[in-house]
């Protein structure tokens, strides 16, 4: 038995595990991210997984989607909307400068620290219902029929 050490190539290893084709990419700053694209009934989406290191050697886990709409045009409704789930529901919702609605999770965990595939599976995936749900609500599509991955 192997232990799971926090690090991008663990969360690698768990994602395509559950056969999900993903990106790994470098950001501007050099810091690794996995990046993959999911289609759920409301629209497409990126979705990122991202690990980096704090200042005090704790390491810093971030899931986010992002929608590939643009909500500029309702800017205030929507935002009045993720604002009200910020305060009711868990993960952090925004909007950034284009528009687009994120949902990210955010948590720090002391480096070394063992972190299992089915904890791993629940924080993804709780993130990816969320989105979903919010998503569809944005859209007006009514129901969760599941995202899926795309190629």
């Amino acid at each position: 038995m192997s232990v799971s050490v926090l690090c991008l190539d663990t969360l690698k290893h768990y994602l395509q595990a559950r056969d999900i084709q993903l990106h790994v990419v470098q950001s501007e700053q050099g810091d690794a991210f996995l990046q993959m694209g999911w289609q759920f009934p409301s629209g497409e989406a990126g979705v990122f997984v991202c690990l980096s290191t704090g200042d005090a050697g704790d390491l810093r886990l971030e899931i986010a989607c992002v929608s590939r709409v643009s909500y500029l045009d309702r800017w205030h409704e929507v935002l009045d909307y993720l604002n009200e789930r910020n305060r009711s529901h868990p993960f952090a919702r925004s909007l950034d400068e284009d528009g687009n609605f994120w949902l990210e999770y955010v948590g720090f965990y002391p480096a070394g620290v063992v972190l299992p595939e089915s904890t791993f599976n629940t924080l993804f995936g709780g993130v990816l219902i969320h989105f979903e749900e919010e998503y569809g609500e944005l859209e007006g599509v009514s129901g969760s029929e599941g995202g899926r991955l795309l190629q």
